[in-house]
């Protein structure tokens, strides 16, 4: 009797252990190996401030060089930044919505496996998301912009830890 609960609970252990060494991965892990450069986008809907636009632009492109990741002019790689906001100065909280995404091109399996039989370089190329994070949030309207810059902040951290783990020999 005793042996039978051992034995349960060994085997729900191990099943445990067996699903954790086979669960699946990040679905954006790797994406991000050989990104050197990318173009840069930043969408802001909802305020019309030109001065705080520009300091977003120039703190993103900033962080970026910081670790020697160039901006060109290129359309793919493409980082996008999108902030839209609600800025309620009637009532006492603001929203506000920021999603960054690095857009690149690929194909789908059957056409690269076609390209290959053929000989043929494929003009078929998909623009596909690589990366996103997403922040949705409520504050006040005092503190409005102070919270939106710390959560692309976040989300530019967000980026380059997993592009650093996509491309460790950066680091040094």
């Amino acid at each position: 009797m005793i042996f039978m609960q051992y034995k349960k609970i060994l085997v729900i252990a191990f099943s445990f252990l067996l699903t954790q060494a086979f669960s699946q991965k990040p679905w954006y892990q790797g994406n991000l190996r050989g990104i050197n450069d990318l173009a840069f986008e930043l969408n802001i809907e909802g305020i019309k401030d030109d001065v705080w636009k520009k300091r977003v632009m120039s703190y993103v492109k900033l962080m970026l060089l910081d670790q020697d990741i160039q901006i060109l002019d290129a359309l793919i790689p493409k980082m996008v930044l999108d902030i839209n906001i609600i800025d309620s100065r009637v009532e006492e909280i603001s929203s506000f919505f920021v999603q960054l995404c690095i857009y690149g091109y690929s194909i789908s399996e059957e056409e690269y496996y076609k390209s290959l039989s053929n000989s043929k370089i494929t003009k078929n190329f998909m623009t596909t998301k690589l990366f996103s994070y997403e922040v949705v949030g409520q504050t006040d309207s005092e503190k409005l912009y102070k919270d939106i810059e710390k959560n692309i902040n976040s989300s530019l951290n967000s980026f380059l830890n997993q592009w650093y783990n996509d491309n460790p020999k950066k680091q040094f």
